[in-house]
């Protein structure tokens, strides 16, 4: 079955998350930041799963920073303080 095509969600005029797939065992979102743009400190109750499907971005997850370009996975578990930092226009798949 084709759900669709991630790239459909790929937007970078603003900080955007879009939902693509949520069913009872799992929630996809595409996450778009624009260049220089950031999300603060925060926590995500559950464990997340990510991959990078544009761009570039510092990642911080506790205190230690992560530079991912296209393709890195990440994974990180619920309740870990995590912030962005866009280094250019970019896109990441996150799975809940």
């Amino acid at each position: 079955m084709l759900i669709g095509n991630v790239t459909d969600y790929i937007r970078h005029e603003k900080i955007e998350k879009s939902g693509v797939y949520k069913d009872d065992h799992i929630h996809v979102i595409m996450l778009n930041l624009p260049a220089g743009e950031e999300l603060k400190p925060h926590i995500s109750p559950v464990d997340a799963f990510f991959i990078v499907q544009q761009g570039e971005v510092e990642f911080m997850l506790e205190g230690e920073v992560f530079h991912l370009r296209p393709g890195d996975m990440f994974h990180f578990k619920a309740r870990q303080l995590h912030a962005l930092k866009a280094i250019s226009d970019f896109s990441m798949l996150i799975v809940k």
